[in-house]
This record gives C-alpha cells, sequence and structure tokens, in this order.
C-alpha cells in the first residue's frame, strides 16, 4: 500500500468515526453486518465559488490517489456533481455542489453568510478535521433559505461535514426489509428497477441539534445512510436516482 492510499484509507477512516458517532442509523447498519461493511461511496455537499466547491474538494482526494471518473447535472435543484474513483479499490467519492449564480438574490445573500473555505492541510489528522462545520447559523436566514434551496439551508448548517456513506450490498430489497424491522425509518421506495446496474435506497436524515446564532440550538435533518447494489460492474451513478436522494435531508 502506497503512504497516498493509506493517507487515503485513514482520512476516510476518521471522518467514518465522527459521521457514525452522529447517525445512529449507520450504526444499526453496521450491527446488522456483524460489525463491518463495503464501503459503497462518500458523499460531500459544496457550495459552487472561487477557491470552493467542487473544484476545491476534488483537489483535496485527487492528491490522495482518487481520479475524477464522471459528471452529472441537476438543473432543477442549481446542482452540478462528480465522482472520482479509486484505482486501489478505495470507495468512490461523490462530490456536489449548489450553483448560487442560479438562485434569488436573496438566496445569494443568505449564502454569503458562509465563510470562505480555507486551505485544505496536507497532514491526514487535521485534513479530517478541516471537513468541518461552519459557524452557527441565524435561525432566520437557515428558514429563510430552506423555503428555496434545502440544500442551501444543509450547507448553512453543516458546511464541509460529511453528507452519507453508503453500504454496498448483494440485495437492496432485503436490506430495506432488515433495517425497517430493526426499526430504522427509511425512504418509501428503492431507486432503480429490479435488474438494474444500481439500485439505491436510504435511511431517514438523522437530526443533530444544531447551534445557532443566538446561542439556542433547534434539531436539523443532517446526514442519512445509503444502500447500494450495483450489478454488471457498473462503477458510476444515475443521475435521476442521485436526484432522489438528495431530498432526503428535507425536513418533515
Amino acid at each position: 500500500m502506497t503512504t497516498s492510499t493509506s493517507d487515503a484509507s485513514r482520512l476516510l477512516d476518521l471522518l467514518w468515526e465522527r459521521y457514525a458517532s452522529e447517525v445512529p442509523f449507520a450504526r444499526t447498519f453496521v450491527a446488522l453486518s456483524g460489525g463491518h461493511f463495503r464501503n459503497d461511496h462518500v458523499a460531500f455537499r459544496t457550495l459552487a465559488r472561487p477557491e470552493g466547491g467542487i473544484a476545491l474538494f476534488s483537489r483535496v482526494f485527487e492528491r490522495l490517489g482518487w481520479r475524477p471518473a464522471g459528471t452529472y447535472t441537476f438543473p432543477d435543484a442549481h446542482l452540478s456533481a462528480i465522482y472520482l474513483a479509486h484505482p486501489d479499490g478505495l470507495p468512490r467519492v461523490f462530490l456536489s455542489e449548489l450553483k448560487s449564480e442560479e438562485l434569488s438574490p436573496r438566496a445569494r445573500e443568505l449564502l454569503a453568510a458562509l465563510p470562505a473555505d480555507p486551505a485544505p492541510p496536507e497532514d491526514v489528522e487535521a485534513l479530517a478535521a478541516w471537513f468541518a462545520p461552519p459557524p452557527p447559523p441565524e435561525e432566520a436566514a437557515l428558514l429563510e433559505l430552506e423555503k428555496e434551496t434545502q440544500y442551501g439551508a444543509w450547507l448553512l448548517a453543516f458546511g464541509r461535514k460529511v453528507n452519507h456513506f453508503t453500504g454496498a450490498v448483494d440485495d437492496v430489497e432485503a436490506w430495506q426489509r432488515r433495517m425497517r424491522e430493526a426499526g430504522v425509518p427509511m425512504k418509501a421506495d428503492i431507486e432503480g428497477a429490479p435488474g438494474t446496474s444500481l439500485r439505491q435506497t436510504a435511511t431517514h436524515a438523522s437530526p443533530l441539534p444544531l447551534r445557532l446564532r443566538d446561542g439556542g440550538t433547534r434539531a436539523w435533518p443532517y446526514a442519512y445512510f445509503e444502500i447500494a447494489q450495483r450489478s454488471g460492474g457498473f462503477d458510476g451513478f444515475l443521475g435521476p436516482q442521485a436526484r432522489a436522494l438528495f431530498d432526503m435531508t428535507k425536513r418533515g
């Protein structure tokens, strides 16, 4: 294993530890899997802007060996995305970004509260800490922005934190049932018909107590755990399915 691959694996481990500590549904999946699982991909959300967005995040992962492998657009949600694959078989990385220039002037004003992304450090422990939330948002701004873009509100709340990890399984329908039987709230349906190259479902998003600028807190949907079944050697993603999963962080 090269130093780059070792650092890449360590980064994913550190990000997983924090994510799993905050997403109990992910821990349930691991327990039902016997203590370990195959990770299909990890996803991050970003804001498209100078020195930020996909361009910044992709450099972080390319430095550790990942390479761009596919691009996607979601016009109705003002999003674009890429995924990166690793030659040593590490999980895929899915990066999406919100194109704020397509939003209303007011939404752009609210998103301007997100501080610029600092340069990502090279040390892997420090880099893991770089994937952090922004300063506490104003509650009114969060609620107002959510009306136009729940993805944008998520960024105000959680910034560079992991959006989700994904368990790779051989039978997504069986896992949908197992998770429900364990009391986990799941997406109502499975994205992708039987026999297709990629089928996906997800838990509901686990809420986190979000610190607000005025010192108060309120619960906000943070992250879901995704479950994916691939067949026929398919390595990428299917746009309509990915679009449906973005909505799993909606409130209510």
